[in-house]
């Protein structure tokens, strides 16, 4: 996707919307939910929102770093203390075990769950997956901040049980709008280059389920592309003018109003569990056979869904088993408006797997697939690609942060609310103090866009 922050210029007010979203709709709801459950002794209710809790402050934390989580449980005071991004990966990993042992204790019917329940329509065993699956998404998060901590919930989540090819991806598809749609039709995002690149030269056929080919004429350069007959995406920071212009005829996305809005991909599992396994973990398996399956899962999940959107009605198990052995490559990057904005592949690794590879190669193969399968997951695309340095991006070609963020380096988080600054301010500034205390990096601190969270750690290798 591409979004004002692709030129890397943060803006407060767009950056505080998850911020704001995260306390005043979720947050603010959970906390108070959960006691209320609690002292009831309604166990399986009380874990549904320590789940949703769970997911909820993860993403708030891995975008903008500390946050304030305990004194906001604890006060019903005016102003609010921050945890350090440490505590509240102890406390995330806390909700998740809370949840899967209230899951298990409960005595709600299913009827009673479903009553409210978007993602797992009552079903309490697939709940325990989802939570399971959570604890080794954040797992493996901190790999490089507490390699020992991350191994032992890794291995729990994975005895414990997470999705498999039979279970569902869970999707929230209940009526409510799918607002990627709007985002696409007011002209405010287009299509990355980087994943038009890596899909069209792997030769994914998930390409049609996702991507759009051109939306209209494209002329340039004394050349028209007819619409509808290429994939073309925008590159990251190149500065586009005002709309309308010549990259709002390029790619879109596949998507309606009415689309399933995704939460958790039963693909992911298969790829977490694979790196796992290159990591010497116990995962239940093997690594090659993890990501083949996890490949082929994404395929046919992605079918299931989108096919009513993309007018792809079938992909043969012959069609993926080719695109499983494949050997090509990510494409080059070229704009036919602007040859500016040209840049050769970034990455190097073809889809089909090799035992011969190192632990690097592997891991990239991993998570260039993973980045595919969880597409449109943005805050999960992001985690990773701060995490491993995978899948490489394009760099934006212009850089208007004024110093703040590293063109090579990218966005590592975003920057806090003007709301905290005006209503919470005291307290802010000793979460950059905290901020500050965790943040490895060598050139940035403080409250911008170049500053690392505390899993995100410069200088540690992947292995």
């Amino acid at each position: 996707m591409v979004t004002e922050t692709s030129i890397i210029k943060l803006n407060r007010g767009f950056c505080g919307g998850m911020y704001e979203n995260y306390y005043l709709h979720i947050f603010n709801n959970t906390s108070r939910l959960i006691k209320v459950c609690d002292e009831r002794g309604i166990s399986d209710f009380a874990a549904v929102l320590r789940v949703v809790q769970a997911y909820a402050t993860a993403n708030a934390t891995d975008a903008y770093g500390p946050i304030a989580y305990s004194s906001v449980i604890e006060s019903n005071g005016s102003t609010f203390a921050y945890d350090t991004q440490e505590e509240i990966y102890n406390q995330i990993f806390k909700l998740l075990d809370n949840a899967i042992a209230g899951f298990k204790s409960g005595t709600s019917t299913t009827e009673q769950l479903q009553a409210f329940d978007y993602w797992c329509n009552g079903d309490k065993n697939l709940w325990i997956k989802v939570a399971n699956q959570f604890k080794l998404r954040y797992a493996m998060r901190i790999v490089k901040a507490n390699p020992t901590l991350a191994k032992q919930k890794a291995e729990e989540a994975v005895q414990g049980g997470v999705l498999t090819a039979a279970d569902r991806d869970i999707l929230i598809d209940h009526g409510i709008s799918n607002e990627l749609t709007r985002m696409f039709e007011w002209g405010d995002c287009g299509i990355n280059a980087n994943l038009v690149t890596v899909m069209d030269g792997f030769n994914d056929p998930r390409i049609a389920l996702y991507i759009t080919k051109n939306t209209g004429e494209v002329t340039a350069n004394g050349t028209t592309i007819a619409q509808g007959t290429r994939y073309l995406g925008i590159r990251g920071g190149c500065d586009l003018p005002n709309k309308p212009n010549t990259w709002g005829n390029y790619s879109g996305i596949v998507c309606a109003y009415s689309t399933p809005l995704p939460v958790m991909k039963v693909a992911e599992a298969y790829f977490l569990r694979a790196e796992g396994a290159v990591r010497g973990w116990n995962m239940n398996g093997d690594a090659k056979d993890l990501y083949e399956e996890g490949i082929r899962v994404s395929i046919q999940n992605e079918l299931k869904y989108k096919k009513a959107y993309s007018g792809v009605n079938a992909i043969s198990d012959a069609e993926i088993t080719a695109y499983i052995n494949g050997t090509t490559k990510q494409l080059d990057y070229v704009d036919p408006a602007n040859s500016a904005n040209n840049i050769a592949a970034m990455n190097t690794v073809s889809v089909k797997w090799d035992a011969n590879a190192t632990k690097e190669d592997m891991l990239q193969r991993i998570i260039i697939q993973k980045w595919i399968a969880n597409f449109p997951l943005s805050t999960e695309a992001w985690a990773d690609y701060r995490r491993t340095g995978y899948p490489k991006l394009f760099p934006n070609r212009v850089n208007k942060s004024e110093g703040t963020i590293d063109t090579d380096e990218q966005i590592r988080r975003l920057i806090y609310s003007n709301v905290e600054i005006n209503a919470n301010n005291a307290e802010l500034q000793k979460g950059i103090e905290l901020l500050n205390s965790e943040n490895s990096s060598t050139k940035f601190k403080g409250d911008i866009g170049g500053t690392r969270v505390w899993w995100d750690k410069q200088g540690v290798p992947n292995f």
